[in-house]
């Protein structure tokens, strides 16, 4: 996909997809119109989070790192997004995409994985340790609880494939250790 009205009409086609099925494939999307520019963007919050608890989680959002938001609030104008301050906003498709950050933050570039889709398209995703780090600082300092749920859940269905070396080392900076060992 080169152009914006192939972008387009892949959108078209997403209209009777699920919730997630949409949040991916735009995504999958933007990933395609953004690679000559060589920004990489990252889905990291709920979208990641309902990624790794395949599909027990549910999010109403992508969350994206993308180093030059300028241009990709450009892509999503033209694919038919309205923006409202860090927000875009489908009207048709009901997705709606945020820029969080320019740079990813308390995480391991080299864990950021790429997830390969159908018809040769794909998207990047935090890795598995950095989300679960991510709401294990949500449940120690913040006290969330639905947090500490659903970190919980990713140790208990990922652990077997974890780098629990990085997240033991992680977690003594952030001061989560002691959760962190309690689920182990």
């Amino acid at each position: 996909m080169n152009s914006i009205k192939e972008a387009k009409e892949k959108l078209q086609s997403l209209r009777m997809k699920t919730s997630f099925e949409k949040m991916v494939q735009v995504t999958a999307i933007l990933t395609k119109l953004l690679e000559p520019y060589r920004i990489r963007p990252i889905i990291v919050g709920g979208l990641a989070v309902e990624i790794y608890t395949r599909g027990d989680y549910t999010t109403v959002d992508i969350d994206l790192i993308v180093s030059d938001r300028e241009k990709a609030g450009q892509l999503l104008t033209q694919l038919g997004f309205t923006p409202s301050g860090r927000h875009w906003y489908h009207d048709e498709l009901f997705v709606s995409v945020e820029f969080p950050n320019d740079m990813l933050e308390d995480a391991d570039d080299d864990k950021v994985i790429e997830l390969r889709l159908e018809d040769g398209f794909y998207v990047y995703v935090i890795g598995i340790e950095d989300i679960i780090l991510d709401r294990l600082r949500a449940c120690v300092h913040w006290k969330s609880k639905s947090d500490c749920e659903w970190a919980k859940r990713m140790v208990l269905l990922h652990k077997e494939r974890l780098d629990l070396t990085y997240m033991k080392q992680v977690a003594k900076k952030d001061g989560t250790s002691k959760q962190l060992e309690q689920w182990l």
